[in-house]
């Protein structure tokens, strides 16, 4: 079955449980290879990414069907700041939230900031930060990552790489429990 980018209209089965998941982050964080590496978890493949940034046009879907009876479907939520007013409609029955940052980007912090104090503070979902591009030579670690976005506890930040999968797996299985225990 795996991952597929999806149309609004085809996200799920009448059959399913659905679990929405938003990607949420500044533009160029890697949220579009991320929602792609998710087919990797499913069906163990490797990532054809072609390394080329194509801005996301607002929202893209992901569907992500496990073997607990539940599918998740990743809402890709552009990350360009002409698309962040729209965000209140596509967040709406949302279960949990990524926010992918780009560690290699010192300069998007700020932006990725705000986006955590609306996920935390008005959006109150369970979520996990996937600290991406550690793949990448200048990429910050992990504390000072925490220390930019003032966060008092690391354990929630995942050092992802959504080009080669690394802690892809874990971040997401990180999020499907924290989304299954305040259900």
């Amino acid at each position: 079955m795996g991952v597929k980018q999806l149309s609004a209209n085809k996200i799920t089965s009448t059959q399913e449980k659905v679990a929405k998941f938003l990607l949420m982050g500044s533009a160029g964080a890697g949220k579009s290879t991320f929602g792609s590496c998710l087919e990797c978890i499913i069906e163990e493949t490797q990532l054809n990414s072609s390394g080329t940034y194509i801005p996301t046009p607002g929202v893209a879907f992901y569907k992500v069907p496990l073997n607990n009876g539940k599918c998740y479907v990743s809402w890709e939520l552009g990350g360009q700041q002409r698309y962040q007013p729209l965000w209140k409609l596509w967040w709406r029955g949302a279960t949990g939230a990524f926010l992918i940052i780009d560690s290699s980007n010192i300069d998007s912090f700020a932006v990725t900031k705000d986006i955590h104090h609306l996920i935390v503070g008005e959006l109150h979902l369970p979520y996990v930060i996937c600290a991406n591009k550690q793949d990448l030579p200048n990429s910050l670690p992990i504390e000072a990552i925490a220390d930019h976005l003032d966060i008092n506890d690391p354990t929630i930040i995942f050092p992802t790489s959504a080009v080669t999968g690394a802690n892809v797996k874990e971040a997401f299985l990180e999020l499907v429990q924290r989304t299954e225990r305040e259900a």
